[in-house]
Parts: C-alpha cells; sequence; structure tokens
C-alpha cells in the first residue's frame, strides 16, 4: 500500500513538472528568422564644413632661426590681396644684424692686422737677410787659406763664418717665405669669417624685410590650431616652413566629421551619406564618403573617447546656407546584402560563445551563431541560423528555473513538519 501511494505521489510530481515547463516555453517569445535581405545600418556623425581646396600661409621657408609672432589678423577675418595677416617680432632679427655687422668690422681689423704684421716681418727677415750677406761677404773676403800665414784654427775658423754668415741668410729667406704663407693663409680664414659675417648680414636684412606675412589673394582667413584646438596667437614661437593659416576657397566645401571607434565598422570609400547644416536643418545634402582615418585618436586630450576623421564630399555646394565652420550632422547608410537579422536581444553569452535558443520540437536548443554588422536593436548572423528559424528572446532557462527556484524555496520556508501537527 506505501509503494503505491509512493509510485502515485512519483508521477504526480513529474506530470507537474512537465506542465510547468511547456506552460514557461509557451510563454517565451519568440522570433521568426526572415529570408535574407538588405540590412541597412546608419552611423550617426557629426563635424565641421571645410573647403576642399585652401592657399595655405606659412612662415617663411628660408629663416635659419625661429620667429616670434607680434602680431596677428582675427581668426575668420575677410581679408584682401596684400592684406597684411602675420607680423613677426624684429627684436631677434635686429640683434642679430647689429652682431653681424660687428663680425663684419672685426674681421676688417684682423685683415688689417694681420697685412701690417706680414709687411712688418718680412721686412724684418729681409733686414736680417741683407746683413746675413753682408757678413757673409766680408767673411768670405777675409778668408785665407795660407798656412804660412794663419794657424790650421784659425783657417777654420774663417770657414766657419762664412758658412755661419751664408746659413743665416738662407734661413731669414726661408723663415720670410714660411712667414709669408703662414700669414696668406690667416688672411684667406679671415676672409672666410668675414664672408661668413657678410652673409649673416646679408639674411638679416632679407630677413627684416619679411617679417610681414601677406595675403596672396581675397578671402576668408583661418588660423591653424593646435593639438588643444587653440589657434595661433601673439607670443608664440614658429620654425621656418610651419603653417600659420589658410585662405579656404569658399566655391567647393566638403564635411569632416567624426563616428565613434564602436561605430565605424564596414565604413569605406564610396558610401551614401546625407548632411544637415545645423543653421539650416530643414535641407539635408547629399553626400559620399571620400576618405578615413587609418587611426582612431580622442577629439580631446582630457576624454578618452576615440573617434575615426571621415571626409564627406557633397553634392554640391550651396553658397547662399553653407559657410566654412558650420557644425554639421551627417548619416552615413551602410548596406549588407542578403543578411539575415535578428533582434539583439535574441542573443545570448554562454561561457565566452555567442549563442541563439533556436525552437526544436517541444523546447529550445542553444546554437552557436557568428555576429556581423550590428545596429542599435539588430544584429546581422553570418552563420548559425537559417530562414525560417523559430529562436528565443529571452533565455528560457533562467526563467524557468527562476519558478521552479522559488517553489522550493517557498516549500523549505514551511520548515519540517513535526509529529502530531497538520497532516
Amino acid at each position: 500500500m506505501r509503494r503505491r501511494r509512493f509510485l502515485m505521489l512519483g508521477a504526480s510530481a513529474l506530470l507537474l513538472g512537465g506542465c510547468i515547463a511547456e506552460t514557461l516555453e509557451a510563454d517565451v517569445p519568440t522570433f521568426e528568422v526572415q529570408p535574407a535581405s538588405t540590412f541597412v545600418r546608419k552611423v550617426r556623425a557629426e563635424g565641421l564644413l571645410h573647403a576642399v581646396e585652401a592657399t595655405p600661409i606659412s612662415a617663411p621657408h628660408d629663416s635659419k632661426r625661429p620667429m616670434k609672432i607680434a602680431w596677428v589678423a582675427e581668426d575668420g577675418m575677410a581679408v584682401k590681396k596684400g592684406d597684411i595677416v602675420v607680423e613677426f617680432d624684429a627684436t631677434e632679427m635686429e640683434r642679430k644684424l647689429a652682431d653681424s655687422k660687428d663680425d663684419v668690422l672685426a674681421s676688417n681689423k684682423k685683415i688689417k692686422k694681420e697685412s701690417v704684421s706680414a709687411r712688418a716681418n718680412a721686412a724684418k727677415r729681409d733686414v736680417t737677410a741683407a746683413l746675413s750677406d753682408s757678413e757673409a761677404e766680408v767673411a768670405r773676403e777675409f778668408e785665407s787659406h795660407d798656412a804660412d800665414i794663419l794657424s790650421r784654427n784659425e783657417i777654420i775658423e774663417s770657414s766657419i763664418d762664412v758658412e755661419l754668415a751664408e746659413a743665416k741668410a738662407r734661413h731669414a729667406r726661408r723663415v720670410k717665405d714660411i712667414e709669408r704663407a703662414v700669414s696668406s693663409k690667416q688672411l684667406d680664414l679671415i676672409s672666410i669669417e668675414k664672408e661668413q659675417s657678410a652673409r649673416e648680414v646679408q639674411r638679416a636684412e632679407e630677413g627684416l624685410t619679411k617679417l610681414q606675412i601677406k595675403a596672396p589673394h581675397d578671402g576668408i582667413l583661418v588660423l591653424k590650431r593646435n593639438w588643444r584646438g587653440d589657434p595661433i596667437r601673439v607670443g608664440d614661437t614658429v620654425w621656418r616652413g610651419q603653417k600659420l593659416a589658410e585662405l579656404p576657397h569658399v566655391e567647393a566645401l566638403e564635411a569632416r566629421v567624426h563616428v565613434l571607434e564602436a561605430d565605424a565598422g564596414n565604413l569605406a570609400p564610396g558610401l551614401p551619406a546625407g548632411v544637415v547644416v545645423d543653421a539650416h536643418p530643414g535641407r539635408t545634402y547629399e553626400a559620399t564618403l571620400l576618405k578615413m582615418d587609418k587611426l582612431a585618436q580622442p577629439k580631446h586630450h582630457e576624454v578618452p573617447v576615440h573617434y575615426f576623421g571621415v571626409t564627406l564630399e557633397l553634392a554640391e555646394t550651396d553658397a547662399e546656407t553653407m559657410r566654412i565652420g558650420q557644425r554639421v550632422q551627417a548619416t552615413i547608410r551602410v548596406e549588407e546584402p542578403e543578411a539575415l537579422v535578428v533582434p539583439r536581444q535574441a542573443i545570448f553569452d554562454d561561457e565566452g560563445k555567442t549563442i541563439v535558443y533556436r525552437r526544436e520540437g517541444g523546447g529550445f536548443e542553444p546554437v552557436e551563431v557568428e555576429l556581423g554588422t550590428a545596429s542599435a536593436g539588430r544584429v546581422v548572423i553570418s552563420a548559425g541560423i537559417e530562414a525560417g528559424d523559430v529562436i528565443a528572446l529571452r533565455d528560457p532557462n533562467e526563467e524557468a528555473a527562476a519558478l521552479l527556484g522559488d517553489k522550493d524555496d517557498a516549500k523549505a520556508d514551511e520548515g519540517p513538519k513535526t509529529p502530531g501537527g497538520p497532516r
């Protein structure tokens, strides 16, 4: 009797569990995968209008030293051809000019001093050589080899006197030639120093004439900005050839926008886009993605969010409404043909694997899938499921486990029954 009662209780429990599972699976919302179609993802971006072409304004390319800005025209100012847009501080250039002129004068004095010294040394050696020649001539005149009159030592001393006088004359002339050559080389070195100083004078004088940069043609002046976004200003030090500003050609404009790094997948040149100027939100201008940066960078060094720079080529430039520097909002269309698209909430993570729950018979089975392009609410499935499959929009296992766990918790809360208590 007791065994029969136990079997009946077990069967009732199995039946109850099956009913609960069927009820839970019936409550799971599902989605039927539609046949492959074109998936369109819209990528939002924002940026500014820029000129397609612009005339650069740079510091003088032949400047040999850094230059300090003394005055600069206002950013966005309308200028005419020949108007001064940048002036440099002349203090350093004037100091260099004065120093170079002093160097030239010093070189002239060195040349004069060396020339006088060379002439004096030459005259001194000439005098020495002449005296030595006279001594040699006198020594030869009184030289005697008569052994009957002079002793052998006197004859030898007389010969030595002649040879010594001749040697002094030769030495004086040799020293004169050497000193003349040394003086000539020294003059050459001083002349080279003088030429260098003279070239410095010429460069300084030319630099003083180039302390003003003038606009090459009419236009709107756009100052160059640094990595912080600040334009050049008075007091900044610039180097030769450094770009300072530009005069854009307003006939053709383009949009330079920033796309979040996470949204930049599958972006490529040639994609269609729409551009809306913030100042005129009622019209959308057609555009095409022209180029995209290879490296994502933050727009602000204090904000670690990375963006890709994207240039959009406008189909037309509306001169009445478009201005350089205006803010724009862009929408880039990314189309993927023959794509299976499912809602994002149907995608789950199972220990590092990406899965969906596909209906199999009376329940759901996990199926590993590969993801493709995604938007805010939809995801492209590259592999793993087919059109016509029915997938769950929530994890059926977690919901069932939660309900069964609640019943077990309720039974546990009743506590153990004591003898004599209610049955």
